[in-house]
């Protein structure tokens, strides 16, 4: 009987540079190791996945079905991840059974996605794991997010950075640059600069409210992003991240805190944001705290010296998940 073989992968909040990682400029993040999805897969004779009703013999017709676009009543992440393996690497992916669970709160900005893209990717190594593209991912497991943003962004149309997928892979608080002096292409994937820190200040916690998601894809096509404007906000939104790493590494909160809030006003000056999302960060605001959005918008990162700013948020109806 074969065992199955699962993958847990946490979610993801970003601290500063958000969301100038889709735009040539650098974030710095952390994963959140209370809220996470695990996928599992156990060897069969053909592909499905719990929730569908579709089993496919072989990995080609998966990824047919997927073109063929009537992914009704399915979530097609963990097809997608395997489409991508199977047309990257020319990979014989062995048939599985897959199935998730997640307590990471979705469309609410906390990578809820990309970490069962991330998960369903890790399993297909791990079975797979005889094969010379397995054993290349393996080794290098930054091209994991790079395929995984592929997945979703290319082949679900999901409008998306590299930088979930990047902190979901290695864990962790991690600084990325994505500036062109900072990329190259491996295997035909393109990756950025990725450096892993140690561990985050105290006085971090994340904020969300359930009800207030959205669709983060429709709020990145709102915005102009050929202006000059949105450039000089990204770009500020990049030097709010490097300076957030600074703060880090030479224990300055204060420093920290200026850089979350640059990133939130650069984001406010060039989105169209959501009123609830903007209460939070007000709410935060308002006692003393700094605070920022955690993805792209349902959910906030905030460093606080005291316990006022969650009082606020949980009067606002939020969840405080400590970091």
């Amino acid at each position: 009987m074969s065992v199955p073989t699962s993958f847990t992968v946490p979610a993801r909040a970003a601290i500063a540079g958000n969301p100038s990682d889709g735009h040539g400029g650098a974030v710095l993040a952390t994963t959140i190791s209370s809220l996470a999805a695990t996928v599992v897969c156990e060897p069969s004779t053909h592909f499905s996945f719990d929730g569908s009703t579709h089993r496919f013999p072989t990995i080609a017709e998966v990824a047919d079905w997927l073109d063929g676009g009537e992914t009704d009543g399915d979530q097609p992440l963990i097809h997608a991840a395997l489409t991508v393996l199977s047309r990257r690497f020319s990979a014989g992916l062995r048939p599985c059974r897959f199935s998730f669970s997640t307590t990471i709160p979705r469309s609410l900005g906390l990578a809820g996605s990309s970490a069962i893209v991330v998960g369903a990717l890790r399993c297909a190594i791990s079975v797979n794991h005889g094969q010379p593209w397995a054993q290349e991912l393996a080794a290098q497991p930054e091209l994991i997010a790079s395929l995984a943003l592929e997945a979703e962004r290319d082949l679900l149309g999901i409008a998306a950075g590299l930088q979930d997928r990047v902190v979901q892979t290695i864990g962790g608080v991690v600084a990325m640059e994505f500036g062109e002096a900072h990329r190259r292409t491996v295997s035909g994937l393109d990756i950025g600069s990725y450096r892993p820190l140690g561990r985050l200040p105290g006085g971090l916690f994340v904020a969300y409210r359930d009800g207030t998601g959205g669709d983060s894809g429709l709020v990145h096509s709102t915005v102009d992003t050929t202006s000059a404007e949105f450039a000089l906000a990204m770009e500020h939104a990049a030097d709010a991240a490097r300076a957030a790493v600074d703060a880090i590494e030479h224990d300055d909160l204060p420093g920290l805190g200026n850089a979350m809030d640059v990133t939130f006003d650069q984001r406010e000056r060039v989105y169209p944001l959501d009123p609830a999302h903007v209460e939070m960060i007000e709410a935060a605001r308002s006692v003393g705290a700094s605070a920022n959005f955690a993805g792209s918008g349902g959910s906030i990162i905030v460093l606080a010296s005291d316990r006022r700013a969650a009082s606020a948020l949980a009067d606002l109806g939020c969840t405080i998940v400590s970091l």
